[in-house]
């Protein structure tokens, strides 16, 4: 793959990422494109999707536990940076996302005679 003659970079906001190295720049994705139009392009597909605070929470969090997992609430939020209600409100964004995961269609089947529904199997459907 040939290099481009042109390459542009920029940031954008993007709460799904954490800088490998640099917690300051967490949240902010850099882009780089071989033109103007595509790093438009690239911009615009950023644009379209929200920045959730409690998204780059839970990244801080998660990144942080996985480097000292026995991390209370005190060392965490010195750790992170964040405040204990921040944290909290992670965690609750991330148990709300768990929830709202749709389940695989292996999980049960549907519709059709002797299909072993929810309500079959004595769970509230």
């Amino acid at each position: 793959m040939a290099i481009p003659a042109i390459q542009l970079c920029g940031l954008v906001p993007d709460s799904s990422f954490l800088h490998p190295y640099d917690p300051d720049l967490d949240g902010l994705r850099r882009l780089v494109a071989c033109g103007p139009e595509h790093l438009g392009e690239l911009q615009q597909q950023y644009r379209e999707r929200p920045f959730v605070r409690e998204e780059l929470w839970a990244g801080k969090i998660a990144r942080a536990l996985r480097n000292q997992p026995d991390l209370d609430e005190e060392e965490l939020a010195d750790v992170t940076g964040l405040h204990f209600i921040q944290i909290e409100r992670s965690l609750t964004w991330g148990r709300e996302c768990f929830l709202r995961e749709p389940t695989s269609p292996d999980d049960h089947e549907e519709g059709g005679e002797g299909s072993d529904s929810a309500q079959d199997r004595g769970r509230p459907s």
